[in-house]
């Protein structure tokens, strides 16, 4: 049996860190450090981007690859922000709560499973710069912006704990929907050498707000993120008729 080149380790590596900042996350979840817990969340989410990058630069997709990158995404997606988010926010909230919390996590393995079987493929004619549904590395983002907001003291649902689980189960349903939402893996969205000067402008602007600003800033970016879907919907509708015109 040959044995597998070391350059089409280096992806199924990035996963397995990021999968242990995922077991991490719980962790602190569990000992009420709330803050770093969505630390670890968030690396994980940018060692999901990074290994999918890594993939596709030194050509070394695989099955495996494919299948540890869903096993990482339920842990580091689905289990972890839904135990973080109850230990925080909704241990003292009752059932309904917890109940929007199991179908988080349940809607997130679904969404796994239906994503591997097809890929996307009822999303013809342009699927690669669309999703269909919320991914889960943002799924899990959005369902703790409350977490986040409570760092900042914008504890919106204290008079309201039911909307707190009535948006749990919002984001819980838009993973398995089927609303196009935009797509990072587009390759208008690839990094080209003309436009590396702006690109890197743009990545230094975006480490320096999350080093001085982060919870507001990552707020920002999943309110963006909310809001950008109505405009998925509409440029999806006007690729589907070109496609078919």
């Amino acid at each position: 049996m040959q044995k597998p080149a070391i350059r089409a380790l280096i992806p199924n590596l990035i996963t397995l860190s990021g999968l242990c900042f995922g077991i991490t996350s719980m962790r602190f979840a569990l000992e009420g450090q709330y803050q770093a817990s969505l630390i670890c969340i968030l690396i994980a989410a940018v060692c999901d981007l990074l290994d999918g990058l890594m993939a596709s630069l030194l050509q070394a997709h695989s099955e495996l690859g494919a299948q540890l990158d869903s096993l990482a995404d339920f842990v580091n997606f689905g289990i972890a922000p839904s135990l973080l988010l109850y230990m925080s926010l909704m241990s003292d909230m009752g059932l309904v709560s917890w109940l929007s919390l199991l179908l988080f996590i349940i809607f997130s393995c679904l969404r796994l499973a239906l994503f591997n079987i097809d890929n996307n493929s009822n999303l013809e004619p342009n699927p690669k710069s669309f999703f269909k549904g919320v991914p889960t590395p943002a799924g899990a983002i959005l369902i703790l912006l409350p977490v986040a907001h409570s760092f900042i003291s914008f504890n919106w649902w204290t008079n309201y704990p039911n909307l707190l689980a009535f948006y749990t189960l919002v984001i819980a349903f838009l993973l398995i929907s089927n609303i196009p939402t935009y797509s990072l893996k587009n390759s208008s969205f690839q990094l080209r050498r003309a436009h590396s000067l702006p690109t890197l402008i743009i990545f230094f602007t975006i480490v320096l707000l999350l080093i001085n600003f982060l919870w507001v800033f990552i707020s920002i970016l999943a309110i963006a993120y909310l809001l950008s879907i109505p405009f998925s919907i509409n440029s999806f509708r006007k690729s589907k008729k070109l496609g078919l015109s």
